[in-house]
């Protein structure tokens, strides 16, 4: 039968001695178990894939924001090409086409035109006429 020898006092004065006086502290290291190991790779790569996730969905946004800003310029390129009048050299194209929406606005034309009717009822008469 073998001997077990118990550690004597002197010994483990000497194993801490040892310890102490090392680079590496006996307190700072921490033996992983395999499990730990494979836990621990597991848990990086899921933090992986879910910040890869995150970044595709990220990029996917960031481009369809980007391709629908390009789309909206084009759109006002297209809109101020079209509102351009070569005979006065101004982008007035769309003016009045649209209703008045503002009722502030709707005031100061309501003015303008009731300022001098007369030219003005002369005028869509003249035009009425013309159609008819």
């Amino acid at each position: 039968m073998p001997a077990v020898y118990g550690i004597d006092l002197i010994a483990k004065r000497d194993r801490k001695i040892k310890m102490d006086r090392s680079i590496v502290k006996f307190w700072n290291v921490h033996y992983q178990t395999l499990e730990e190991v494979e836990e621990a790779e597991r848990l990086k790569k899921q933090k992986e894939e879910e910040e890869a996730r995150k970044n595709a969905e990220r990029l996917a946004k960031e481009e369809a924001q980007e391709s629908e800003m390009h789309a909206q310029q084009e759109d006002k390129k297209k809109q101020m090409n079209e509102a351009y009048n070569p005979k006065t050299g101004a982008y007035s194209g769309h003016y009045g086409k649209n209703p008045v929406r503002d009722e502030d606005q709707k005031q100061q034309i309501h003015a303008i035109l009731n300022e001098k009717p007369e030219p003005f009822e002369h005028a869509m008469a003249t035009l009425q006429a013309q159609e008819g």
